[in-house]
């Protein structure tokens, strides 16, 4: 079995990174997978899809464009090219993951000679977009993935998709297995105080206001206790900087910015996280991470949030209510059992469940279970 994966970035946004680390284990597991990213385009320090799949030895092309902004000619390109890719290595199943991949494959495959299998990955937080464009792209597709159940049941109904096509695949974990120091003295935090953490772009959708707010009721019940937020966005005025002033927080809360060398330091930093909503593509990577450290976490019940954290066993999931997210973080701050039991609970379920290896042997049967099924009529 010959399988593409199409990626039509450069980032290592939220998608980047399930999508390059599952391909590594597919490639490690003996499938002849490739995964064609957008080469990166301009001199960039930090990490990239291109930077990844070279460091892990991911078989990987950059023969394409994959260009999602205006460019007719880089679009005409990539008809032509996919198409001829396709046909001249046999490929069995094409795999999208974004919606430019996903209509450019959709295209190029019209007057494919090989006819193979499409497949796209829902990445987004609430769901593909409920469009004719999109229905249109999913009448030509053949498999459904999906991050969550909830996803998968809605994608099904909007877009009335074979369920036997449709396959939930939890994102999977690279766990981190290196040494983290202790920084809680550089970061601002006294030996005697809990940490409630935070990881994301800081962006005004993200539920800051309820985090805050919340915080600073647990804050006059506890004591003592700092909230550390990590991530970076142009909207860190109004979403952080403006509410931390009016509710009097200046001297508990810290930004620590967007950390890359001590990343896994910061987080080993946590009592616990907290997390209301999850970027645009809803995998919540920073989440999974801090669960496969060992750190309980308290999410909302908004997106797949609540299908990432067992209720009562790795965490809490509350309504974005900052009543009710108060009383979860004074509940785990002053319980210190219940947060060895909870991190413990949330390492050794993010280890089984979120394997990269297992997740790609269950693509590879769905992959299997595809092709006996045959192209869609």
């Amino acid at each position: 079995m010959r399988v593409l994966h199409l990626f039509s970035d450069w980032k290592w946004t939220g998608p980047a990174e399930p999508v390059v680390s599952l391909c590594e284990a597919l490639s490690g597991q003996g499938l002849a997978v490739t995964l064609a990213y957008r080469k990166t385009p301009i001199e960039f320090p930090e990490r990239t899809v291109e930077k990844e799949v070279v460091k892990r030895n991911v078989p990987g092309f950059d023969g394409f464009r994959l260009n999602r902004y205006f460019s007719p000619r880089d679009w005409v390109f990539d008809l032509r090219e996919i198409r001829r890719f396709v046909d001249e290595r046999g490929v069995d199943v094409v795999h999208t993951h974004l919606s430019h991949d996903h209509a450019t494959a959709v295209a190029s495959l019209l007057f494919s000679r090989k006819k193979p299998l499409l497949v796209r990955t829902d990445h987004k937080r609430d769901g593909l977009p409920h469009s004719r464009p999109m229905a249109y792209l999913m009448s030509r597709t053949d498999g459904l993935v999906t991050y969550s159940e909830r996803l998968r049941q809605q994608d099904v109904k909007h877009f009335r998709f074979p369920v036997e096509r449709s396959c939930k695949l939890p994102p999977g974990l690279k766990p981190y297995r290196g040494a983290a120091e202790n920084i809680k003295e550089s970061l601002g935090v006294k030996g005697s105080e809990l940490v409630i953490g935070v990881i994301g772009r800081l962006k005004k959708d993200r539920g800051y206001d309820v985090i805050l707010k919340a915080f600073r009721k647990a804050r006059d019940q506890v004591g003592h206790v700092k909230l550390v937020i990590v991530g970076r966005s142009s909207q860190i005025e109004e979403s952080i900087k403006k509410p931390l002033i009016e509710l009097g927080l200046e001297q508990d809360v810290i930004l620590a910015g967007y950390r890359i060398e001590d990343y896994f330091s910061v987080i080993a930093s946590f009592d616990i996280f907290v997390m209301m909503r999850a970027g645009s593509d809803g995998t919540a990577r920073a989440l999974r991470e801090v669960l496969g450290m060992g750190k309980p976490a308290i999410v909302s019940t908004q997106g797949m949030l609540s299908e990432l954290v067992i209720d009562g066993q790795t965490g809490f999931s509350v309504d974005p209510d900052e009543h009710e997210l108060a009383d979860r973080m004074v509940r785990l701050l002053s319980d210190e059992k219940m947060r060895a039991q909870f991190g413990m609970n949330a390492r050794n379920y993010a280890l089984s469940e979120w394997d990269y290896n297992a997740q790609a042997s269950r693509l590879i049967d769905f992959y299997k279970r595809l092709l006996e099924l045959g192209k869609r009529r």
